[in-house]
């Protein structure tokens, strides 16, 4: 990713989806949006383990910034997002 975009679109574009999947977990885990810009929409299905995997990117680069509160938020939302089938 870091070859594809600066530093500083990579932090706006984690900033953006971290609110955007945290806002409302019962309807993250319901229809996962992981990033949305007008009539732009990136979705991640249902069943194919990748929603858990986006969580686990963003946690990962929130654990750079030493961001725990949002790591912490995440986690909770990972929690969810794999009782719910992932």
């Amino acid at each position: 990713m870091s070859g594809f975009i600066s530093s500083s679109d990579k932090d706006s574009l984690m900033r953006a989806s971290y609110y955007q999947i945290t806002r409302n977990f019962t309807k993250t885990v319901n229809r996962f949006v992981a990033f949305k810009d007008e009539d732009k929409l990136i979705e991640i299905p249902h069943g194919i383990g990748q929603r858990s995997k986006f969580v686990d990117l963003m946690i990962r680069y929130f654990e750079t910034l030493e961001e725990y509160e949002k790591c912490n938020k995440l986690l909770k939302l990972k929690e969810l997002v794999l009782m719910a089938g992932d």
